[in-house]
């Protein structure tokens, strides 16, 4: 079972894993609404997001997890490690 270690810009943020079934993943989003999509809805209003999230789902309780919801900003470098059992 993997374990992912993901680091921003150079400092450890989060350790995540969920045993032996179950789904995990790490994921930077990029999206930019405008106008009536934005949250505001307001004409003209422009709004964007950038995130790195980490989460997963633990398959035999049918339980969502998440470790990591943060925003990024441009020029933030993320890696991410993967350690454990290759079964």
């Amino acid at each position: 079972m993997p374990v992912f270690h993901v680091y921003l810009n150079g400092k450890k943020v989060s350790t995540a894993g969920v045993g032996d079934l179950g789904v995990l993943g790490a994921h930077v989003s990029w999206v930019r609404r405008k106008g009536e999509h934005t949250l505001a809805k307001k004409p003209g209003s422009i709004e964007e997001e950038l995130t790195l999230r980490v989460g997963g789902l633990i398959s035999p309780a049918q339980e969502h997890v998440c470790w990591l919801d943060r925003g990024l900003k441009i020029g933030d470098e993320v890696r991410i490690t993967i350690a454990g059992d290759s079964k």
